[in-house]
Formats: structure tokens, C-alpha cells, sequence
């Protein structure tokens, strides 16, 4: 493409419509959305999801509950039926950190006994809580949530951009319409 080509819709030109100047300022603004935005949207979002992770391994610790019955029974999780899953959702005691006790239910082996101690996590509030990713994993997982929102920003902004030049399309074509309704038929008696 010739670099003047590109540039078409900012000339002077009797054939230039408004919504062609509208139609290259929308794809200039979106450009600049898309190659700006996009990163700073997924950095933005990685680093907030990072600091999440963070926090959440700030605020949860580990601590020892104790089956309340035996776990047995038919495994419950999504994968028992392929083997790949042998859990079983029990009933558990536990104190917090503030030594208030505590009950609630949590999925475990199949097969342990009431009694027997397994290690949970708990909230500031001492609520079961599931376990915080490790560092690495909360970067890896940081680093997947900014590049999920950089690509939903410019799709987003992809999309706004289609449908304003589909918009414009439909518009245009109107326009069109009634020009030929308008001028058409004068053709053929040499008026024009």
C-alpha cells in the first residue's frame, strides 16, 4: 500500500464524506488504544492480580483440623468417576488462631477415620479458606490475568471500532440509496 493511500480520508477531496474523516479517527484512536492501552491494561491487571495473591498469603495460615466421622463413602469429586479423584466431603472440627472452635466441611481422602488430623486453611476470621498460591504460581497466574485483560481490551476496542464502521456501512448505504432515488432517474432525460 502506498504510504498517501493510507492517508486518503485526511486529504482535501470533494469525495470525502464527514464519516470518512469519522471513520480514520476512530481507526487512529483505536489504534493508539490497542498498541497503549492493551499493555497498560495488562500490566495494570497482572500487578493487581499479583498483589491479591500476595495478600492472600499475608492473611491465611495453616492449621490442623480433625475428622467429626469416618470418610467414607462414594467419592464426590468432578474426576472420581475416571479415578483421577478419590475425595469425599466430611464433616471437620478446628480451632483458629484466636483458639475458637470451629466446624464446617471440607473434601478429603476416602477412607480416613474420625479423629485423624489434616491441615486446612483458614482466614483472618478463622473460616476455611483454600490454600494461597505460592509465589510462583501467583506470578504465573498474575501473568495470565494480564494477558486475559489485554487481549479483552482490544477486542473490546475491536469491537466498539466494527460496529461503528458497520454503523457508518448501513449509513452510507442509505445515503447512496437516496442519491440514486433522487438523481437516477434523471439520467435518462439528459438533465444531468
Amino acid at each position: 500500500m502506498r504510504p498517501g493511500k493510507a492517508l486518503w480520508r485526511w486529504r482535501r477531496n470533494p469525495l470525502r464524506r464527514p464519516s470518512d474523516v469519522l471513520e480514520a479517527a476512530a481507526l487512529l484512536v483505536a489504534s493508539a488504544l490497542v498498541v497503549v492501552g492493551g499493555p497498560a491494561v495488562g500490566v495494570g491487571s497482572g500487578l493487581a492480580a499479583q498483589d491479591a495473591f500476595r495478600q492472600q498469603r499475608r492473611e491465611r495460615y495453616p492449621t490442623t483440623a480433625f475428622l467429626v466421622d469416618d470418610a467414607q463413602g462414594r467419592p464426590t469429586g468432578v474426576f472420581s468417576s475416571y479415578g483421577g479423584d478419590n475425595t469425599v466431603r466430611v464433616a471437620i472440627r478446628w480451632r483458629d488462631a484466636q483458639r475458637s472452635a470451629h466446624r464446617g466441611t471440607t473434601q478429603v481422602e476416602a477412607g480416613r477415620r474420625a479423629g485423624s488430623g489434616i491441615t486446612v486453611w483458614l482466614d483472618r476470621g478463622g473460616r476455611l479458606a483454600h490454600e494461597p498460591l505460592d509465589p510462583a504460581g501467583g506470578a504465573v497466574a498474575a501473568t495470565l490475568v494480564g494477558a486475559v485483560a489485554a487481549v479483552t481490551w482490544c477486542g473490546v476496542v475491536a469491537g466498539a471500532v466494527w460496529g461503528l464502521r458497520a454503523w457508518l456501512r448501513h449509513r452510507r448505504a442509505g445515503q447512496w440509496e437516496r442519491a440514486w432515488a433522487e438523481g437516477g432517474p434523471r439520467w435518462g432525460d439528459g438533465r444531468l
